[in-house]
């Protein structure tokens, strides 16, 4: 079983920062008890910051008609003796809020990334220069570690903030995340952000940015959706800067500059209501089902469940137990025990996930006791308008399943033996 969530183990230290949590044996969660050891499990009412939290209402494609880039610095990648793995998971996000973002670009560590800086911020017609850079890698304490201070002489200014709470989320897994010394801010209308080059370091770092980064865009093209504007551009005053817009909530095309929007009261009424092709309009997502149970799965009645008269896309994910692990074949079956709290757990991850993905209907489960090869350990079903929305939650939420819900597995194998993947 290779898609199965395992619990983060307070014993193993890693080398790389960000790394994903993997299993342990025993339920009762230790203290932490040296530099780089992550907690067992994180209740989420014990998070001082949650992604998602508080999520703002917005259309799941904002990033439509807008490009990004992701560009990786590693030496290895470059010269072709490593394979990456951590950017394509920013594409992947990127892409799922509608951007048009390529494949990674590829660059060695060093002055490769000032140049690559260089080509998307300046030398690229202005029309074609990307509204979101994420970069991964070249931001720790080695001595071509150079990404953080190359983007910060690009930059016309930083946001700090952002940085402090993409290290903040990772430090609550890895002491060795605030070793990531990243930088995020602004040039002319392109918002760049520097995340580790762990595929995990990644993952983090985009959880973090998911709930912030339509509002990061709405700043920086200067369109606007607060109170008092809306008060004024009804009653036909005047809005500093541009006129309402309500392109990263009613789902309207974006521009194809940073500029006034048009300034009508009609535009702004028809906003709360959504659009023709968006009727709901940007409500959070629901939870149809989420729990632990010791029955079979069945991922064709989860699907049923989420999909609706309002949903045009479903995606469903089946964690299934295979016949190796980590590189050991032989597998004959797995055992999962879960928390007391599991259950609960994953109903808020649930949640959490549904608040930040509107309109999505989610199922998961996921199965604990004797499982057999063959047999699914982990359901989840999304639905929602449009596909780009539904592969996102549901990436989304298998990634916080993973993370956070504290069920552990024990797997067998044919020579009689046994192990708690994960464990050292």
């Amino acid at each position: 079983m290779t898609e199965g969530p395992t619990l983060p183990e307070a014993a193993q230290a890693q080398s790389e920062a960000q790394a994903q949590p993997e299993a342990q044996a025993h339920p009762v969660a230790p203290a932490r008890t040296q530099p780089g050891s992550r907690a067992q499990h994180r209740i989420p009412h014990a998070q001082v910051y949650t992604p998602g939290a508080h999520p703002p209402k917005r259309a799941p494609d904002f990033g439509a008609g807008r490009s990004a880039i992701v560009l990786v610095a590693s030496t290895s990648c470059a010269e072709g003796r490593a394979e990456d793995t951590a950017g394509p998971v920013a594409v992947a996000w990127l892409r799922g809020l509608g951007y048009d973002c390529p494949d990674p670009v590829i660059v060695a560590d060093g002055e490769p990334v000032g140049r690559a800086l260089d080509h998307y911020l300046a030398e690229l017609p202005w029309d074609a220069r990307p509204r979101i850079i994420v970069t991964s890698g070249g931001t720790g304490l080695n001595p071509d570690d150079a990404t953080p201070q190359l983007t910060s002489a690009r930059l016309d200014y930083e946001v700090p903030g952002i940085m402090h709470a993409i290290w903040e989320y990772g430090l609550k897994k890895l002491d060795y995340a605030v070793m990531s010394r990243g930088v995020a801010g602004v040039r002319d209308r392109t918002f760049v952000v520097n995340l580790p080059g762990s595929r995990g370091g990644v993952r983090d770092g985009v959880t973090v940015l998911d709930t912030l980064i339509h509002h990061v865009q709405a700043q920086i093209e200067d369109l606007r959706d607060h109170p008092d504007e809306r008060r004024q551009a009804a009653s036909g005053g005047n809005v500093s800067g541009s006129a309402v817009s309500h392109a990263f909530t009613s789902g309207s095309p974006a521009p194809t500059s940073a500029g006034p929007a048009p300034d009508s009261p009609g535009a702004d009424a028809a906003a709360p209501g959504g659009t023709d092709s968006d009727p709901a309009g940007a409500v959070a997502g629901e939870v149809v089902h989420a729990g632990v149970t010791e029955a079979p799965l069945d991922s064709a009645a989860a699907e049923a469940a989420v999909v609706s008269s309002g949903t045009g896309a479903s995606v469903v994910f089946n964690g299934i137990i295979r016949d190796h692990d980590s590189g050991r074949a032989g597998v004959t079956g797995l055992a999962y025990t879960a928390h007391p709290d599991a259950g609960a757990i994953l109903a808020r991850t649930a949640e959490a996930v549904a608040a930040a993905h509107p309109r999505a209907r989610i199922f998961a489960s996921h199965r604990v006791g004797r499982l057999a090869l063959g047999e699914s350990a982990l359901v989840v079903a999304v639905a929602s308008a449009h596909r780009a929305e539904a592969f996102a939650a549901a990436s989304a939420l298998v990634d916080a399943i993973k993370e956070s819900v504290p069920i552990w597995k024990e797997q067998f194998y044919s020579d009689g033996g046994h192990d708690w993947p994960g464990l050292r």
